[in-house]
């Protein structure tokens, strides 16, 4: 393979992984390498060290406390067969299944599609519904950075140098007695699999015991220069049921909350008709159980 690459680094643990990173600003983390070594190939990216975090055992999936903890390594495979991401977030577990073909899935990470910070990243739609934060370390300690703030715009985050993802918190929020959560995600490509997002959907909610929603929560991908929450349909949808007059009300409103742009995947009309038109369907099921 001819790629650009001087040397990859090996560390033992990730304070010796911190370590190179911070010491060596030429230094970039990679995991399943499923996005940077595209780039490497393309020349869109500059990165003669490449510090190797895959055996660093940052591929955990676990219930913590009252939080589903998922480490920064771990393949979309991983995530879109785990019980517990099932369980508590079947959004994710959606969206990870649908990242590319299984192979990829097999070897693409949650913290890179994360860091690769791509108006189109599948898993960040439903991340950003779920509430979900990211642990970044450093050499000196770490901090928490909610995913709605993590993305400043395409390809950058809001990660300062050295820094590293290193795994995903999603809080176990309960649902009032008598409802039940709705947790879906979809999206919109010129075939079913192998696509990179024309759009996509994530819509988090509890369905109340009287039929109405609560705590509405939506988030479109590549429909803005980052992924993006969509205040304006939650609102609309907030305390009334998902079917009739209110169904149609947040697919216009939706149309408002986004920003597309038009590029060769599809012009920005498109792109607002199609976020509608997902958004619609998607209330449609969630009206019908």
């Amino acid at each position: 393979m001819n790629l650009p690459v001087e040397a990859v680094l090996r560390p033992r643990d990730l304070g010796e992984a911190l370590s190179m990173l911070a010491e060596d600003p030429s230094a970039v983390p990679v995991a399943g390498g499923t996005d940077l070594v595209v780039q490497l190939r393309a020349r869109r990216r500059h990165a003669p060290v490449l510090v190797d975090i895959g055996a660093l055992g940052l591929d955990r999936i676990a219930v913590e406390g009252n939080a589903l903890v998922i480490g920064a390594a771990a393949t979309m495979d991983s995530i879109a067969r785990s019980a517990a991401v099932r369980e508590h977030a079947p959004a994710l577990a959606t969206a990870a299944g649908q990242v590319g073909a299984w192979p990829i899935q097999c070897r693409a990470t949650l913290g890179g599609n994360l860091a690769n910070a791509s108006p189109a990243a599948d898993t960040a739609p439903p991340l950003l519904t779920a509430g979900a934060t990211v642990t970044a370390a450093f050499p000196s300690g770490q901090r928490r950075i909610p995913v709605l703030d993590l993305f400043e715009g395409p390809g950058t985050t809001r990660l300062a140098p050295g820094e590293l993802i290193t795994s995903v918190s999603i809080p176990l929020d309960p649902v009032p007695a008598g409802a039940r959560r709705v947790d879906r995600f979809v999206k919109l490509g010129p075939r079913r699999e192998q696509i990179i997002s024309v759009v996509s959907l994530a819509v988090r909610a509890a369905l109340l015991a009287d039929g109405t929603l609560a705590d509405v929560r939506i988030a479109v991908g590549a429909a803005a220069p980052t992924p993006v929450r969509a205040p304006a349909a939650e609102s609309v949808l907030e305390g009334r049921p998902p079917g009739g007059a209110a169904r149609r009300e947040a697919a216009r409103a939706l149309q408002e909350d986004i920003a597309p742009i038009d590029d060769i995947r599809a012009p920005a009309r498109y792109r607002r008709l199609a976020a509608a038109v997902l958004l619609d369907r998607l209330l449609g099921e969630i009206s019908h159980g």
